[in-house]
């Protein structure tokens, strides 16, 4: 009998045994999948947290065919692009119309707006331009012809402090009033400005120029080899009033 007995608790303990085996491996195999559950889990969190570092550099340009402009597709909000350069660029074009465009009807308006702008070297180059034969209301011959300035490019760079560098590339359409007949010419523009807002403007002043936008400097160069274009008549878009093409009964006063 107890033989017998001897079998039976042996055939207990194998059996016990191999009970504790097969729960020694579910436990291994429950840690093991716990273990490859929370690396997926952190493998997906470190992509989640490192993709918005992988950026593609990818930039839209559009190019105007009847201007040739070119322009870079955004909205400001899209770029790093403080507001003071983002003016900058604005108020840069404004003076290069101002000064680039001719309309006979607001030639004393813009005249007055442009030295709003000016440095005082460069508002002296500016009114010496008014003198003698060259002067614009000479050379368009009053309201014979009308000009207007389209910006093509306009590219700012640092220059000697506190000045900034203006390079802009600009397209003139002359149209002579008489016949609706067309000539168009390129220029290169460079210029240099600064903020002055603590200059004493009065508030019409003010509202014209409100940031103190200064140029220090200004140089324009008229491109050479096949850019002068001449057609008649005018295109349609030519014919309408646009801007800076104020009505006044006032000619240009010198001073």
């Amino acid at each position: 009998m107890s033989d017998i007995q001897n079998i039976v608790n042996v055939s207990r303990s194998f059996e016990s045994i191999l009970l504790e085996k097969e729960e020694r491996s579910r436990k291994t195999a429950w840690r093991v999948a716990a273990a490859g559950l929370v690396l997926a889990a952190m493998a997906i969190a470190a992509i989640i947290i490192l993709l918005p570092l992988k950026t593609s550099d990818t930039e839209l340009w559009s190019v105007d065919k009847q201007t040739g402009r070119y322009e870079y597709m955004t909205r400001v909000k899209e770029r790093d692009i403080a507001a003071e350069k983002a003016l900058a660029h604005s108020l840069a074009a404004h003076y290069v119309r101002l000064r680039e465009g001719y309309n006979y009807f607001s030639l004393q308006r813009d005249y007055d707006d442009v030295q709003l702008f000016n440095s005082d070297s460069v508002n002296r180059d500016y009114l010496d331009g008014f003198n003698g034969d060259q002067a614009p209301d000479v050379i368009f011959n009053k309201a014979e012809y009308v000009v207007y300035i389209a910006i093509i490019s306009n590219v700012h760079a640092p220059a000697t402090g506190p000045d900034n560098l203006a390079t802009l590339r600009i397209k003139r359409t002359i149209r002579r009033v008489a016949d609706n007949s067309v000539k168009t010419d390129v220029w290169n523009i460079r210029l240099t400005y600064r903020y002055v807002p603590h200059r004493q403007l009065t508030d019409s002043q003010r509202e014209v120029n409100p940031l103190g936008f200064i140029v220090t400097s200004y140089q324009r160069d008229k491109e050479l080899g096949g850019n002068d274009a001449e057609t008649s008549p005018a295109p349609l878009w030519l014919n309408g009033v646009m801007p800076g093409m104020g009505r006044s009964d006032t000619a240009r006063q010198r001073v």
